[in-house]
């Protein structure tokens, strides 16, 4: 377990991160990363918070700047404020899933979750229903018939999805929540409109909000799309930057890209180790043009090839 000096290097080379994101795509990916890094550990959101301010203290200009550095301080504050919430929500939740681990639970009814890397849920069984609250991270859902004839839902911050059959997955990302239908059928509301659900058949996916569903779109292949549950990440012409994204969240410490813009037309296929992501760092490195390069096995990033002798 790291002390907290050596968090408070990470939480400080995460601010700096954050301050140097070229444009807002990069800034997006660089938040998600320190979200995920904040919900690894309960100190690390706490030291993260303290040296934010500090250097917010430190950094406040005498004329308000505008531009980039302006984006860039509005980009903390909402990350500030997601790392102080998931500790209220997630640390005390009945499963919680270290980086780089999968976890199989067997419910009361005989239902079964497969959960992810940085999974948080508490589970709700009652007279009426049987939920999982998700809190952070992925499920993957095989609900058992209830002889009771309890209806089984998964609740996330954007809303609930309920199982008119038998199987799917639930993945509360940071800006909306996936429900992906492997088999039989799931009807999903949004919290503000729970009135309203959109019914999803099997080889059906949505994103949806608090607001609203988004409209339901054909799933990648079952094998594929739910591969993670069985250790693997498949990757089909996938962006480098959304790749190094799935691998964060399966990985202590920090996973980043460096120079990204250079790196942002890089595509990848084929499939990863879930629970190895040295070796699935190695494998990008052997497929890409791309160095895997670390200051301490806690703080890694991907590089262009040219990156390394320029340093």
């Amino acid at each position: 377990m790291l002390n907290e000096s050596a968090i408070r290097e990470q939480a400080a080379e995460w601010i700096v991160r954050l301050d140097d994101a070229l444009d807002d795509a990069q800034r997006l990916a660089v938040q998600a990363a320190c979200r995920a890094w904040c919900a690894q550990d309960e100190r690390h959101a706490r030291i993260f918070r303290q040296m934010q301010q500090m250097w917010q203290a430190a950094a406040q200009p005498a004329k308000p700047k505008r531009g980039r550095k302006t984006a860039a301080a509005a980009g903390l504050l909402a990350l500030l404020v997601l790392c102080w919430l998931l500790p209220l929500q997630a640390w005390l939740a009945d499963v919680r899933v270290a980086p780089g681990e999968l976890r199989q639970v067997t419910l009361e009814d005989g239902s079964r979750l497969t959960l992810d890397s940085g999974a948080r849920v508490d589970i709700r069984f009652d007279g009426q229903v049987r939920s999982l609250h998700l809190h952070a991270g992925r499920v993957l859902v095989d609900v058992a018939k209830d002889p009771q004839g309890r209806s089984f839902r998964v609740v996330s911050r954007d809303g609930t999805a309920t199982a008119l059959g038998t199987r799917y997955i639930v993945d509360q990302q940071a800006a909306d929540t996936a429900v992906s239908v492997l088999e039989s059928s799931v009807a999903v509301a949004s919290r503000a409109r729970p009135d309203h659900p959109v019914v999803l058949q099997a080889g059906q996916t949505v994103r949806y909000t608090r607001a609203a569903p988004g409209r339901p779109e054909a799933l990648a292949p079952a094998a594929t799309d739910a591969a993670w549950a069985d250790g693997h990440l498949i990757f089909n012409a996938t962006p480098l930057p959304e790749v190094v994204a799935e691998l964060a969240r399966h990985r202590r410490g920090i996973l980043t890209l460096r120079r990204a813009e250079a790196l942002a037309g890089l595509r990848f296929t084929g499939m990863l180790p879930l629970q190895d992501s040295d070796a699935a760092l190695r494998i990008l490195a052997r497929s890409l043009p791309v160095s895997v390069e670390q200051a301490t096995p806690y703080v890694v990033w991907l590089a262009p090839e040219e990156a390394r002798t320029q340093k």
